[in-house]
């Protein structure tokens, strides 16, 4: 399958679906494939905030987050809560650019999606 070809209704879809699963509310879709200018092998970029992910291991959180990823296009994740993703702005231009430009993404936790 042709990665570029996934229309960004279906990426949203499915960041949803993901949500779901690893029982996140509030998450920041950003970059290329956000804004439709992304190549075959662009990755996906996405925040998630919730206030499990305070002071935790970065490389072990991120391990269990990619293995409830699905879809067949890389993913590029920040975990953090709320607070520390604020805080980040001020010296990460990811994080800033995500704050600025992203698509926010909230889900009602008490939908009946598929997860």
């Amino acid at each position: 399958m042709d990665r570029s070809a996934i229309p960004r209704e279906k990426l949203i879809e499915e960041i949803r679906r993901f949500m779901h699963r690893i029982g996140v509310r509030d998450a920041i879709f950003f970059g290329s494939r956000e804004r439709g200018d992304e190549h075959p092998h662009s990755d996906l970029n996405l925040v998630l905030l919730d206030e499990r992910f305070t002071d935790r291991r970065l490389s072990r959180l991120l391990s269990e987050l990619q293995r409830a990823w699905k879809m067949d296009v890389q993913i590029e994740m920040l975990p953090c809560s709320p607070d520390e993703f604020e805080e980040m702005q001020g010296w990460n231009s990811l994080a800033r650019e995500a704050a600025e430009r992203g698509l926010r993404i909230h889900i009602d936790m008490s939908d009946d999606e598929e997860t």
